[in-house]
């Protein structure tokens, strides 16, 4: 009887441990349709662009050479790998490519593009936030103090279009964007989009 209780226990514990761990989330050029920024929660994160590749003097094999070759100044420059090339495939007249940065700080230096990534906790950020933003789960707006209340939080900044997804969920958004699923949300231009979430 001992044994069997064990048994049930154990796999009780088991059960738990599964239901409580954090859904890992990958994205390959057969799931995107759009350009769409990954941020896992180790703060690296993949970007996919996706551009019309559709004339006859095309070249995906010159477009990957002169990527590479993009990505190998930069990892020289800086003396690590801190980007990469994850695919790069043509689909339905488009260019899919996605491409790896060990953080947001090399994302922002290799593009050549403003963008942020840091804890609510953050004092003193260099940036000017936005005083109103919308709670994701309410679908009300408060003020900045309120968004970012509670410091367990990760905040993402950007100034581009794109379709983002986050390892954890959505708690406020600036007004801008357009929340799609718990997760995941749309900036809808080139001004400040900001994402606040809980991982």
């Amino acid at each position: 009887m001992k044994r069997v209780l064990f048994c049930v226990i154990s796999i009780l514990y088991i059960l738990m441990l599964t239901a409580c761990t954090k859904e890992e989330i990958f994205i390959t050029s057969d799931d995107i349709t759009s350009n769409t920024m990954l941020v896992k929660r180790n703060g690296s994160l993949y970007v996919a662009i996706v551009e019309d590749f559709d004339k006859s003097y095309y070249n995906l094999g010159e477009l990957n050479e002169f990527v590479s070759k993009e990505v190998n100044a930069y990892n020289d420059k800086v003396g690590s790998k801190e980007v990469t090339i994850e695919e790069l495939e043509l689909k339905n007249g488009k260019a899919i490519m996605i491409l790896g940065y060990t953080k947001m700080a090399h994302y922002s230096v290799f593009n050549n593009i403003p963008a942020a990534y840091f804890s609510a906790e953050t004092e003193n950020v260099a940036l000017e936030l936005p005083d109103r933003y919308v709670d994701a789960r309410k679908e009300t707006t408060v003020d900045k103090e309120a968004a970012f209340k509670n410091k367990k939080n990760q905040v993402l900044v950007l100034y581009e279009p794109y379709e983002i997804i986050v390892e954890g969920d959505i708690r406020f958004y600036s007004e801008n964007a357009t929340l799609l699923e718990d997760n995941k949300i749309r900036s809808n231009s080139e001004d400040m989009t900001v994402v606040i979430y809980r991982q």
